[in-house]
């Protein structure tokens, strides 16, 4: 309640009235209370600020009042030439909030229970002799902080800053000390001592603002927080060249793992919550923006510098709210907001300089050509010291240069707020003629039509077009021919034209292949965000969204003469899919005195669209046209196809937390899916989560150590509906047939078997996790342990040949996961001038196969023609992308039977007496078992250091790039690994590899090439200067330097441990480098402008 004097009151009533309360209020209660308000206020309320915004003292109260019993009694007009209070968006104590806001001179207070009496003060302080000190307080990031509290300690003489965060203060010449305050961040005192100008920085104080987190479908303190969510924000990566969100996730988050499958520019990542779930079906998580959920949308396609925060759902209390797409994790992307204040305008560029991090030593044009006629027994090379040496991966391999511009403008006032950015990003690929460019526009408006009404429209439009980075890797490609193709072949011959072979009869020069190929992808994306916020009543509100995201897509090839003698060809293909989303969402909360009560409900729809086209040929008759003319292909095959599918869900969440110390959070969904059939179109997800915040009990708070212990359990289910649109009905397949004639007629036949009875997987997970804050929140501890089990498994199951053979989908199997997740992150030094803040995080995953129906073992079959046979399999008992190889011993030192001395070694698992894929085993994982990230940032007045590292430890990489280079095959016919040079001969029998003049099969298939792939990396290191705004007055600027992947530690020998040549979306097959495309080392410059 909020009491305020009428103006047409009696001309004395006024004033009477005021003495009359304030005399009434002391008699009565002064025995009983102190004036202030850290006495009064309850320590158990707290003020949910749901965003950043300036406010008048009048809306503060008003704030306190809706959530907290108090009352506050006042003049009507009395705060009517105030300045206004920032509130920073969390949660802080009411008796913080209010300290904040009273801290304005002038005011005398009086407090009573639950009622604030406020009225004018009539005393002043004057001095005899005095000066103007003047200046600007800005946070850490050099961005000017309105309405911070200015106020000489001892006097009542204060004042705030403006929107520019610029003050003027009157001292006296005999000295003071000038107290600084603001929501949300610490305090600082400065003595004077006779300086006219004081500019002063104030840090985030997290001990102050309990932070909001986003969740699904709302937020919550993250101190109530019963499940597993982490917070990354923009801030964490700053000062960082960092074109993709996925690079931003990559050793920041404890659980999550990120591997860069393919060093392209924009290629494929691959992105793991928690491990891998299915064998067949997605293991990505679900990605949603600003409520919308993607579909058709990678995290790639995102502007990461549109990006505020990302928040980390891992654990099924978490993700349950999402159902049958929160198996594998969600991450909750929130997007920049305009802020009230004035116009700001940001420009951020940077620029740079890509180079390889690592190539292979092979052999020059002499040894190779020495090496080839030991292998053929000949004089292949009759004069090998006369040759030339052509260096194929410096040919292929170049310093490239990425460039990156963003311009912003944000603000806004009482009613309207905005964001609008537009971004170009221009990157070269480390191989030649590769590349991306990609710009876009994003629009935020927030609309407030009523002090109950708010609308908020949100724009996302982007292009992107990539040039021949299609690439991860396989027999023949541009990475695997530069490190095997014959040094003694020079690029072109006498006559100036391309040497389209050398030795290896299948391999194509490498160079012409990048030179002439032509391979583009156009991306259009569109995400559109429409929402409306009714707030019913001070405890109840609306909340009403409708979301499109769509993303047109088209590729394009040409095989010119170089690259197809005789047959060139060309093709288009194109897919337009889009999905659309609408919720409905229902929020109560209220606080009963030691209760507090959130309960949400809602409703959504999501339906999904995808139109696909397809069009190729050969025997191009002209080459003017490029790919647009299609028709000009003698040969042609056009296919096209549709397909959509439709989820409606209803859900529920109930959060509960009595003495704010025991929370109680449990949360329901239901979907239906038109992908499954009958009954089966409908399952159920809950969880439960429950917390204890020891550190608001007594014999907790009694040792003075801890200033957040919380302890968290919770359990839940969560689904995947990973099954093709009509996966579960029986499909005609199109083919051709001759009905006894000679011509060939359209015709179909029955496809795979339709299983009616195919339902949802299910993951079930268990979590326990441990929240530690000490030092008055200098040090945070964040443990958490989880136990996760997928069971019927969407797996292909063979039908026997007398029943008709083939394949059928069908739930059977069990996947387990489990894992240990640590995170530790504090300020070791906090000075005024130095500081030093650092972060460390280590998880541990172990995935299991635990079942898999009728069988115990699934080859994975790998179709290229350096490798015949399948390298991996999923095994029970096993993790899923174990490899499979045959045993290696080394080199047979004399002959035995039929080898001989230089013969490759291998085991006799079956002992046959032979070696072949019948004596394969299974030889360790691509899934690593330790991961770590290592942050560290310096701050020395104006100069920012920050030092990250990231690691993998436990996982294994086939190397089939290293294996080519050293195994003579009918693919690659000579050696070209300098390390290979070393054979086995009489006069070197310590050597380790195969003599090449060996009459025996040197097995590419085992685990001769088989690698650790661990390593530890120096991601980033960057230093930055905050230039002073006292320098450029209109100006706040920020330049740095910085240099990513500058250092790795690993014995693996090839280009980069993150590279792997399978598919990004596959978790039975993984490590397996046939020639991927390597990760780059970047040296950068960098500068940020705020006008």
């Amino acid at each position: 309640m909020k009491i305020k004097l009428i103006k047409g009151f009696f001309r004395c009533g006024k004033t009477l009235l005021k003495y009359v309360m304030k005399t009434f209020i002391f008699l009565c209660f002064t025995t009983m209370f102190a004036f202030s308000p850290g006495v009064i206020l309850s320590q158990n309320a707290e003020i949910v600020i749901d965003e950043d915004k300036t406010v008048t003292v009048d809306e503060v109260f008003d704030l306190i009042r809706q959530q907290t019993e108090y009352k506050f009694i006042y003049q009507e007009d009395l705060f009517k030439n105030s300045p206004k209070v920032f509130l920073k968006k969390g949660t802080i104590k009411a008796n913080d909030l209010l300290k904040q806001s009273l801290s304005v001179p002038d005011f005398d207070f009086t407090f009573s229970e639950n009622t604030v009496v406020v009225a004018k003060k009539r005393t002043s302080v004057t001095f005899s002799s005095q000066f103007m000190v003047r200046g600007t307080i800005t946070d850490e990031k050099g961005s000017p902080l309105p309405g911070v509290t200015v106020l000489l300690k001892g006097t009542k003489v204060g004042t705030t800053t403006d929107f520019d965060g610029n003050y003027e203060i009157s001292v006296s010449t005999d000295g003071g000390i000038l107290v600084f305050s603001y929501v949300g961040f610490a305090t600082r005192e400065i003595e004077v001592n006779g300086q006219a100008q004081l500019n002063i920085t104030l840090k985030e104080s997290a001990a102050e603002l309990d932070e909001v987190v986003i969740i699904g479908y709302g937020t919550q303190k993250r101190s109530d927080l019963t499940g597993s969510v982490t917070t990354l924000s923009s801030e964490s990566y700053e000062d960082q060249p960092i074109v993709s969100a996925s690079d931003a996730l990559q050793g920041r988050v404890a659980g999550v793992s990120v591997q860069n499958n393919s060093g392209a520019p924009g290629g494929a990542v691959k992105i793991r919550i928690r491990g891998a779930n299915s064998v067949n079906a997605n293991n990505d998580p679900l990605y949603v923006v600003d409520g919308v959920a993607l579909a058709s949308i990678g995290l790639q396609d995102i502007n990461i510098n549109d990006i505020a925060s990302m928040e980390v759902l891992k654990d099924a209390s978490a993700t349950a709210i999402y159902g049958s797409r929160g198996a594998n994790g969600v991450v909750l992307i929130t997007t920049k907001q305009g802020k009230i204040g004035k116009a700001k305008i940001e420009y951020n560029t940077f620029l740079s300089m890509n180079s390889p991090m690592y190539t292979y030593d092979l052999m020059d044009a002499p040894t190779y050509a020495q090496i080839a006629n030991v292998t053929d027994g000949t004089d292949t090379f009759e004069n090998p010291d006369a040759l030339e040496t052509t260096d194929w991966q410096k040919l292929i391999f170049q310093n490239s240069v990425t460039q990156s511009h963003q311009l912003s403008f944000s603000g806004g006032g009482d009613h309207t707020k905005y964001f609008v950015s537009g971004f170009y990003v221009d990157q070269e690929g480390l191989l030649v003629n590769t590349g991306q460019k990609k710009y876009g526009l994003r629009t935020n408006f927030n609309f407030k039509l009523s002090d109950r009404l708010d609308v908020g429209l949100n724009l996302y439009l982007s292009r992107l077009n990539s040039f021949n980075n299609e690439d991860i890797g396989g027999k023949g490609n541009p990475v695997m021919s530069a490190v095997t193709f014959d040094p003694t072949t020079s690029v072109y011959d006498e006559n100036g034209n391309y040497n389209r072979g050398g030795k290896s009869p299948i391999w194509l020069n490498p160079y012409m292949m990048l030179k002439e190929r032509t391979n583009n992808r156009f991306s259009n994306v569109g995400i559109f965000n429409g929402s409306l916020k009714y707030k019913i009543t001070d405890w109840l509100t609306l909340r009403s969204s409708a979301g499109l995201n769509a993303n047109i897509e088209k590729l394009a090839s040409l095989n010119n003469e170089w690259l197809s003698p005789g047959n060139p060809g060309s093709g288009q293909a194109s897919e337009e899919n889009y999905t659309i989303q609408t919720n409905n969402v229902l929020t109560f909360h209220r606080i009963y005195d030691k209760h507090d009560v959130t309960v949400t409900g809602g409703l959504e729809t999501t339906s999904n669209r995808v139109q696909q086209f397809n069009a190729s040929g050969t025997g191009l008759t002209s080459l003017s046209n490029g790919y647009y003319n299609l028709g000009l292909n003698t040969s042609q095959s056009i296919s096209s196809t549709y397909s959509n599918w439709a989820l409606f869900s209803y859900f529920g969440r109930a959060a509960y937390g009595l003495n704010d110390k025991y929370l109680f959070t449990a949360t329901v969904r239901r979907d239906g899916s038109s992908k499954f059939q009958g009954s089966n179109k409908w399952s159920t997800f809950p969880s439960f989560g429950i917390g204890w915040k020891l550190s608001n009990e007594e014999f907790i708070k009694n040792l003075d150590v801890f200033s957040n212990l919380k302890l968290r359990a919770g359990w839940g289910i969560t689904g995947n509906q990973g099954v093709a649109p009509y996966g579960t009905l029986g499909l005609l397949t199109a083919t051709t047939y001759s009905y006894g004639t000679s011509t060939l007629y359209p015709a179909y036949t029955a496809g795979n078997p339709s299983n009616p009875d195919l339902q949802w997987e299910t993951t079930a997970q268990t979590n326990i996790g441990l929240d530690i804050s000490l030092l008055n929140d200098r040090l945070k501890i964040t443990a958490d342990y989880y136990n996760k089990d997928t069971r019927d498994l969407l797996l292909s199951t063979r039908i026997p040949n007398y029943d008709g053979g083939g394949t059928l989908l069908k739930n059977v199997g069990e996947v387990n996961n489990k894992g240990f997740e640590f995170m530790v992150e504090g300020t070791i030094i906090d000075g005024d001038n130095f500081s030093w803040s650092s972060s460390i995080n280590y998880f541990t995953n172990r995935n299991e196969v635990v079942n898999l129906g009728e069988e115990t073992r699934l080859e994975i079959p790998l179709n290229n023609g350096l490798i015949t046979n399948a390298v991996q399999v999923v095994e029970v008992g096993r993790p899923l992308s174990s490899f499979y190889l045959i045993p290696w011993e080394g080199v047979h030192q004399t002959a035995t039977g039929i080898y001989q001395a230089g013969d490759a070694k291998y085991t006799d698992v079956d002992g046959n007496g032979s070696i072949g894929f019948e004596d394969r085993v299974v030889s360790g994982s691509a899934l690593p078992k330790y991961q770590l990230g290592f942050n560290n940032n310096f701050n020395y007045k104006n100069f920012s250091l920050n030092l990250f590292l990231q690691g993998s430890y436990g996982n294994k990489i086939f190397n089939a790039t290293y294996a080519a280079t050293a195994v003579p095959t009918s693919d690659v016919k000579y050696m070209t690994l300098n390390d290979a040079a070393n054979y086995w001969s009489p006069d070197n029998t310590s050597s380790t590899w195969r003599n090449p003049g060996s009459a025996n099969k040197g097995w590419v298939e085992s685990t001769q090439f088989l690698q650790d792939g661990s390593y530890i990396r120096l991601k980033n290191i960057s230093l930055s200067y905050q230039i002073d705004k006292s320098v450029l007055k209109y100006l706040s600027a920020k330049v740095y330097a910085s240099a990513q992947n500058i250092l790795t530690f690993t014995k693996y020998k090839g280009f980069d441990p993150e590279a792997t040549s399978t598919p990004s979306d596959s978790d039975t097959s993984g490590g397996i480098d046939l020639g991927a495309y390597p990760s780059p080392r970047t040296i950068t410059i960098g500068a940020q402008f705020t006008f």
